[in-house]
């Protein structure tokens, strides 16, 4: 390790105050990534907000044990697909200041809310697994106000940021039952899922778990909402129950009174992910 003192000759050829270089030698010494790359990514762009980089490696320091799951929450695959699903959201012209957003299956919320945020009105981000809420709402985003987080499983109980909805968002539809069943209306012969049905949902439930309403749930949203779901043909992957083939089977998924306004698609190492955005 070089002495404070030998640093000059370093800032000289670096032309970088003497500070900086020694911050990024101490922490290239102690392994510290979070010091580390904020030096550096200050030093090539002094404007650059590091609030959610330095909230990122804050959650892996506290949560190690997530460290690979909220870093590939981050990879270029998940930034491509989502990325595209709000562009394409923004060629619609859906994306305001009175916009009200609702994303199922959120994960840790890590690109679809900075994309959103500063776009509309509320985000209410909800997922079964109460780890990744947590970390989200209280590591990651605990500065974005407009955010609401719920752990729920949004098969079970119709929450009341729906009546308000303006999109509904999943980019987790591989990991569930097809939209179509959301809230379904009866009766219930008319859902006989069990016999449907092919993924591995249904062999934790049972007939009696699967409730139909008077009014379907997909009637009771706010009229004229949009929905913008993804899915893929990635079957091999752990958790993925309900992939699809293509696009069209996709379609197939959606609720009787969906139009299907943009349909798109894009390609990672893995496969092929989906994009529907329509109106109900």
């Amino acid at each position: 390790m070089l002495s404070r003192d030998k640093l000059n000759h370093v800032a000289n050829i670096l032309n970088l105050k003497i500070d900086n270089v020694y911050d990024i030698l101490t922490a290239i010494k102690e392994k510290d990534n979070n010091t580390f790359l904020k030096t550096i990514l200050k030093l090539s762009n002094k404007d650059q907000d590091l609030t959610l980089l330095d909230n990122v490696f804050t959650a892996i320091k506290h949560e190690p044990n997530f460290e690979e799951d909220i870093l590939d929450s981050f990879s270029d695959n998940q930034i491509k697909a989502k990325s595209l699903l709000v562009n394409n959201l923004e060629k619609l012209n859906l994306l305001n200041k009175d916009t009200e957003v609702v994303v199922w299956g959120c994960w840790y919320g890590s690109v679809l809310i900075p994309l959103l945020h500063d776009k509309v009105k509320k985000i209410t981000a909800m997922d079964l697994d109460n780890n990744v809420v947590t970390i989200g709402q209280n590591r990651l985003f605990d500065n974005y106000h407009k955010v609401e987080w719920l752990t729920a499983d949004l098969f079970k109980d119709y929450k009341e940021a729906y009546n308000s909805c303006d999109i509904f968002i999943n980019t987790s539809c591989e990991h569930m039952l097809p939209m179509k069943w959301w809230g379904p209306k009866g009766p219930r012969k008319d859902w006989n899922w069990f016999k449907e049905w092919d993924g591995d949902y249904r062999k934790n439930q049972d007939e009696n778990d699967w409730p139909v309403y008077d009014i379907g749930w997909w009637d009771r949203v706010k009229p004229n909402a949009h929905f913008a779901f993804t899915s893929n043909n990635m079957f091999d992957i752990p958790g993925h129950i309900n992939c699809v083939n293509d696009i069209e089977e996709f379609k197939g998924q959606l609720p009787d009174t969906a139009e299907v306004l943009i349909e798109d698609e894009i390609k990672d190492e893995r496969g092929i992910r989906y994009l529907l955005i329509g109106k109900i």
